[in-house]
């Protein structure tokens, strides 16, 4: 159910010019990133995002969907030309796009991967601006109860779907929430966990402990490398074979129509990421052909199904960010902490108050898939060569930008320290197989989940969170989606 009103002020608001340049902006910084194999969009956000709080909030959101959208778009490349993933959720690409290029059809895949990801981003908008709204009437009705149980559900999505291990998952979650109850209790006026640090006598900052799991973290995991990635490039030259790669594309609609409705769903599920979407559509792909014999060997279907799920994967993520105020993936965590740093927070209500807003988000995300068309085909083998750029130019240049970004928000020297702890923390959990984006999950949804549980019990006993059908329906989906990694994996074995 579309506003038109607010469709078409949305439209006016994405282009002045100041938004479009700086989603242009975004877009081809995320490309940048995205053919870096080992860098992801998340770790690239975060150490944007305090810079973000000196622009138009949603100035910055733009910048940061345009990355966003260009890293998944990016992504494909070097899982093209390298065998190597530019993103987790191009993993699948590799399957069908490096046999395409050891084929000698590197121009023609990625013009196929080109057609695709624009494809999936430009539906994906649509049913972005389609489904928003539903969503938004729905969350509504969302009292304490509901809001804590959203939350629970939120982070079992994500600790069981983030990561090998569902324990893990849980762990990394728990230690979040732990860490989230630093600073004062509101309905008791009691100071707790803040050990004579009047900077955090309130809570954790968000913006140091983000930056140091994602970015300080990076650094460390890249510090024993003399570049990201040592394989071969497999460059191409001229715009022939990439655009009768695009032609091939647009032979598979109903591929497409599939892959872009799985990475819908898939972007939705709060936590399930592009790799899933990536995945599912793979073996969807597969299940349908006529030539099922052929995928592995170089076909152009596999890759059209991979490059639209994961490319609609982000408008997905972003509509229970926006209208629950649950991120559908990591990256979307760094899109909410963008919003809450600058006094707006998403869940229910949003679309009552940034209606407007929130189309033009949409608008953003159909004009970046223009730019998938215009800017990824002539740029995609350029951005490549970045990968062997040695990292005694890139390190120093990234650890720079985390200082410079946590001390510029609020002027602490303590918060660089706990961005070094954060980012020691970050290295060790994702060594040992736990979930980053799980612990940073549980440490911004850690006073919610407080606020509303004690909220809970002052009108009602503790039974109140299980007699509401919405809030008992979000709790029968957290013990479900523990249950499903499980449920996935015997069925994998028993086909």
């Amino acid at each position: 159910m579309w506003d038109t009103d607010a469709v078409v002020q949305g439209l006016e608001l994405l282009f002045t010019w100041r938004n479009v340049i700086f989603l242009l902006i975004g877009f081809t910084s995320g490309m940048l990133v995205g053919a870096i194999p080992g860098l992801v969009e998340s770790t690239y956000l975060a150490i944007m995002l305090p810079f973000t709080v000196y622009m138009d909030v949603w100035t910055a959101i733009f910048f940061m969907t345009g990355a966003y959208v260009g890293a998944e778009a990016a992504g494909s490349y070097p899982a093209i030309l390298m065998n190597m993933p530019g993103t987790p959720g191009t993993s699948a690409t590799t399957f069908e796009g490096y046999a395409l290029t050891k084929k000698g059809l590197p121009g023609q895949a990625i013009g196929v991967s080109v057609a695709s990801s624009a494809f999936g981003t430009f539906i994906g908008a649509l049913m972005f601006m389609g489904l928003g709204p539903i969503f938004a009437m729905f969350a509504l009705n969302f009292g304490s109860p509901e809001m804590f149980m959203l939350a629970v559900f939120g982070m079992t999505a994500v600790a069981s779907l983030t990561g090998k291990s569902v324990l893990k998952g849980l762990i990394s979650a728990v230690l979040g929430l732990l860490i989230a109850t630093t600073g004062l209790d509101l309905f008791n006026a009691l100071p707790r966990a803040h050990f004579g640090i009047m900077e955090v006598y309130d809570s954790i900052p968000v913006l140091p402990a983000l930056l140091g799991l994602f970015g300080f973290s990076e650094i460390l995991v890249l510090a024993n490398k003399d570049t990201i990635s040592t394989g071969a490039t497999a460059g191409y030259r001229g715009l022939k074979a990439p655009l009768e790669g695009a032609r091939k594309a647009l032979t598979y609609p109903f591929v497409m129509a599939r892959s872009a409705i799985i990475g819908m769903i898939v972007g939705i599920i709060p936590g399930a990421g592009a790799t899933p979407a990536n995945v599912i559509s793979y073996g969807q792909a597969r299940q349908w052909s006529r030539e099922p014999e052929k995928f592995g060997t170089g076909t152009y279907e596999g890759l059209v199904a991979t490059d639209v799920s994961n490319n609609a994967v982000v408008p997905g993520a972003l509509i229970p960010t926006l209208t629950l105020g649950i991120p559908g993936s990591g990256t979307a965590v760094i899109m909410m902490a963008a919003l809450m740093l600058q006094g707006i927070r998403p869940g229910p209500g949003f679309y009552e108050e940034y209606a407007v807003q929130a189309y033009a988000i949409g608008w953003s995300l159909t004009l970046c898939a223009v730019f998938i068309m215009f800017i990824c085909l002539p740029l995609a083998g350029n951005f490549a060569r970045v990968a062997y750029m040695p990292l005694r130019i890139l390190i120093p240049l990234i650890c720079m930008a985390c200082v410079i970004g946590v001390f510029s928000a609020r002027q602490f020297l303590v918060d660089l320290g706990i961005m070094v702890i954060f980012g020691l923390l970050g290295f060790i959990i994702r060594r040992y197989g736990y979930s980053p984006v799980a612990l940073l999950l549980a440490l911004i949804l850690g006073k919610l989940m407080e606020d509303n549980f004690f909220r809970s019990l002052l009108v009602g006993d503790w039974y109140i969170f299980f007699v509401k059908p919405i809030s008992l329906t979000l709790f029968v989906l957290s013990i479900l989606s523990l249950m499903l990694p499980y449920l996935l994996r015997r069925m994998a074995s028993s086909r």
